[in-house]
């Protein structure tokens, strides 16, 4: 241990020398950036993790980072000094101060702190890492590596001086080629072309020529680029027959001593698609990636420990190599019946115990993917049915990379989620294993650490052994054009964080965890604003789930609101009278009490058809004869219980009484009604909700699907059984946040998100009101400047789930499972960036 502590100090010794021995300030230089943090105001620093101030110091609680961006344009001779103390770090804990050059794409390290120096001792680093002068895009970072929010780094100050008069000029940065692989014909690549300006002073894109077929420009948002700024080019290669191809993009801008630059585009297309890597998405790294876990070894010999690990063992690495295998075929997991761990962390409804059960096991495993680049995907999206009486399987987009410990296969990492049959938690995961063209493949790792589900939470993890069967993949190449269309139309995302920056002034942990909400039980959290998808969340049990974008949510009773609300009043736009329809015309089973034909679809939608045992707050959807509803699996079964479960207490449309089986009846009156109009082939959520809605927006192919009975009707819940992925929740929430569109009806849709004052809806509960399928809260008292009243609308889930639709075009959601429905902190910081007020 002491041999450790020595080498670690003389390293720290040769970085302060190394940065001494580089400074050379020879005039009488003028501070550029300053901060000793005395004031207490970080705003101007981008944090991740747990970091405030405390004691005149910048405080960082065990993993946490904190930059701050200076721009340097004009200045020589600039210097950069950074001062740091840590407390209560243990072997293999740092605390680093940092200097990026690039905008942060690399940094160099100035400072660095150890167990054995964290003793409050001021450490001092003073120097000028190359390419620091006359640069716009310098960033400093002090960062800890800390295990618990317990290890201490510490950020005394900060500065950046220089001397000024350096000439300030635009410089176009451009990659010289464009490779896109091998392609099937008919299959479609795309990617980005990135062009940054690197010098000073703004560049003036004056043209980008079009390539020739069977290349194209698809997109292209470059005009003028401020320095340190970029804009991309998206191009496309579509060959339509065998062969290879080239051609070239020749832009020509303000930049003075390179007016034109030329980028080369090459591709090549064979019949039997196969022989080399599509470019779609390239990984830079060298693969050269230091791995603790997971290794060759362990996946190739079964060497596996048995243990959890955290999440960053399935990452895809920053030194990740672009992959050269390629995977289309089969993959077969053998002994799922009994291999594994299980560990139970709540149980509510005692679903298991110390006894093994197939509850504590993978389902069986044999299903088709294709890759694409760097990417994989999976043939079947949605829950998938299985002979399993438990589980089914739900699988998302991964990663493949090649890393050279891993010597000639390549390597997957595909996440994935279980979801119980015929309902609506779900617990998420992902799973590893190496591969080669030839079919070899190792062990297959799995693990599962956390979940969006209030009542069952567990992890369960394991390796088992795999066969994988390379072949063809029906319309391989229509499925890759698809795959590759939804990645490159996923809304623009940045992390929550980057809001401070953005907007300044704004306290993005307001959004990240409102209300003191914990985060550990937050899966998913995002505010859209502008068009940007502002993300956090992805928090599990073993570190940060390393795939937020293909991470699965459930809809609970969102879906009464997007679903129930979004088809109704898509029916409304184009049969108008669609919400005076009864249900009791369109389900015979209902017609036995007449306690059906004079509620309308509006009615169930509204939650009002007067239809009740008991009036108080979700006494009815409370009681244990609900499981009538939720635990059959046909169709018969819930219909029967929902048409006369409740007798008549009130005249429709004047009782608010929650119940999900009124929105089963709504979507099976709705079903009846759309065969009758559009043909017996017709349904709802296929042909209307899927159709004309969502898939218009560029959902995932995750999101357009809808639970339904397992028998011969298939019917549709409505009230619940959706799944979505965060780019999918920021799509539809958009969807309904736009003041206006053509697809729904909007009197129907004004009424819902609370824009006619003349139609509030019914009120469950004092300033709450309940609308079309949207609830709504009355917070006047709680934003300030805002005397009328004001109403805003959300959408609800069960166990914790919240979307706003706020009335200043921002959207805001999270997918928690404590139990909490707390958003205020979130709707203020809307509120302070751009005003609720009516």
């Amino acid at each position: 241990m002491e041999t450790d502590k020595k080498l670690i100090r003389a390293r720290l010794a040769a970085t302060l020398i190394l940065f001494s021995a580089i400074t050379s300030v020879t005039a009488v230089a003028e501070t550029i950036y300053s901060d000793s943090f005395g004031s207490g105001n970080i705003t101007d620093w981008t944090a991740s993790g747990t970091v405030d101030t405390d004691n005149n110091t910048l405080r960082l609680r065990g993993n946490a980072a904190a930059v701050r961006s200076v721009s340097t344009a004009g200045f020589t001779a600039v210097s950069v000094a950074l001062t740091m103390s840590a407390s209560s770090l243990e072997n293999g804990e740092f605390c680093y101060g940092e200097i990026s050059v690039d905008g942060g794409s690399s940094w160099t390290t100035a400072l660095t702190i150890a167990n054995g120096d964290d003793n409050g001792t001021l450490f001092n680093s003073n120097g000028t890492p190359p390419g620091s002068d006359n640069n716009p895009s310098l960033q400093l970072r002090f960062r800890g590596t800390g295990a618990t929010t317990g290890d201490y780094c510490y950020g005394h100050q900060a500065q950046v001086t220089g001397i000024g008069g350096a000439s300030t000029e635009p410089d176009i940065s451009v990659p010289p080629a464009l490779d896109f692989g091998t392609l099937s014909p008919g299959a479609t690549a795309s990617q980005n072309i990135i062009i940054s300006n690197i010098g000073t002073a703004a560049l003036v894109i004056n043209n980008i020529s079009d390539p020739n077929a069977p290349f194209s420009i698809s997109g292209n948002n470059c005009n003028n680029i401020a320095a340190g700024g970029n804009c991309s080019i998206a191009v496309s290669f579509s060959p339509s027959a065998a062969g290879s191809f080239s051609s070239s993009i020749l832009v020509t801008s303000s930049d003075p001593d390179e007016p034109s630059t030329v980028i080369t585009l090459t591709g090549a297309a064979n019949s039997s698609g196969g022989g080399s890597v599509e470019n779609f998405d390239p990984l830079t790294g060298s693969g050269a990636v230091n791995r603790t876990a997971l290794t060759m070894n362990t996946l190739i010999n079964g060497a596996g420990s048995g243990t959890l690990v955290d999440y960053s063992h399935f990452a895809l690495p920053a030194q990740a190599a672009m992959p050269t295998n390629q995977f289309q075929g089969s993959l077969e997991l053998l002994g799922e019946a009994t291999g594994g761990t299980f560990a139970k962390h709540k149980d509510t409804f005692r679903y298991v115990g110390a006894q093994d059960t197939t509850r504590k096991h993978l389902p069986e495993f044999n299903f088709e993917f294709v890759q694409t680049g760097s990417h994989i995907f999976p043939v079947q999206r949605g829950s998938i049915p299985s002979a399993h009486p438990e589980w089914e399987y739900v699988l998302t987009p991964g990663r493949v990379w090649n890393e050279t410990g891993d010597t000639t296969y390549s390597r997957v990492a595909l996440p994935f989620a279980l979801q119980q049959k015929n309902a609506n938690c779900m617990h998420n995961g992902v799973l590893t294993f190496l591969f080669k063209d030839d079919g070899s493949v190792s062990d297959v790792a799995y693990q599962i650490a956390g979940e969006t589900c209030l009542y069952f939470q567990f992890d369960m993890w394991g390796q088992l052994p795999a066969s994988y069967t390379p072949h063809g993949v029906n319309n391989s190449a229509a499925l890759i054009s698809a795959y590759q269309a939804e990645i490159n139309g996923r809304m623009p995302s940045k992390p929550l964080s980057a809001l401070n920056q953005d907007y300044p002034g704004t306290d993005y942990t307001h959004f990240a965890t409102p209300n003191g909400k914990d985060p550990a039980t937050i899966s998913l959290v995002g505010f859209v604003i502008d068009g940007t998808h502002y993300v956090g969340g992805c928090n599990s049990r073993q570190g940060s789930y390393p795939y937020c974008d293909s991470l699965v949510v459930p809809s609970y009773s969102t879906a009464k609101s997007v679903f129930a609300g979004g088809t109704l009043m898509r029916l409304e736009k184009k049969y108008p009278g669609t919400f005076n329809q009864s249900i009791g015309s369109y389900i015979s089973d209902c017609n036995t009490n007449g306690n059906w034909n004079d509620v309308t679809f509006g009615n169930a939608l509204d939650m009002g058809t007067g239809n009740y045992k008991l009036a108080g707050y979700m006494s009815d959807e409370g009681a244990s004869h609900t499981n009538d509803l939720f635990l059959p699996e046909d169709h018969a079964s819930k219909i029967s219980y929902s048409c006369t479960e409740y007798p008549r207490k009130a005249t429709p449309g004047t009782q608010w009484v929650y119940h999900t089986s009124d929105t089963y009846l709504l979507g099976t009156a709705m079903n009846a009604y759309v065969k009758g109009l559009e043909g017996s082939s017709s349904d709802i959520f296929t042909d209307i909700l899927n159709s004309e809605i969502l898939s218009p927006l560029g959902v995932s192919p995750t999101a357009e699907f809808s639970r339904r009975t397992y028998d011969s009707v298939q019917q549709p819940f409505t009230g619940w059984g959706l799944m979505w992925l965060r780019d999918d929740v920021a799509k539809i929430g958009s969807f309904y946040a736009g003041s206006s569109q053509s697809v729904l009806d909007q009197a129907q849709l004004d009424a819902a998100l609370q824009r006619d004052a003349a139609d509030r809806g019914l009120q469950p509960l004092a300033d709450y009101k309940y609308n079309n399928g949207f609830w709504a809260h009355e917070v006047s008292s709680d934003m300030s400047g805002c005397s009328a009243p004001l109403w805003l609308p959300f959408m609800s889930g069960y166990g914790g789930i919240s979307i706003l639709i706020l009335p200043n075009n921002t959207v805001y959601y999270y997918f928690s499972d404590a139990d909490e429905y707390l958003w205020m902190d979130a709707a203020q910081e809307s509120h302070n960036i751009r005003s609720l007020c009516p």
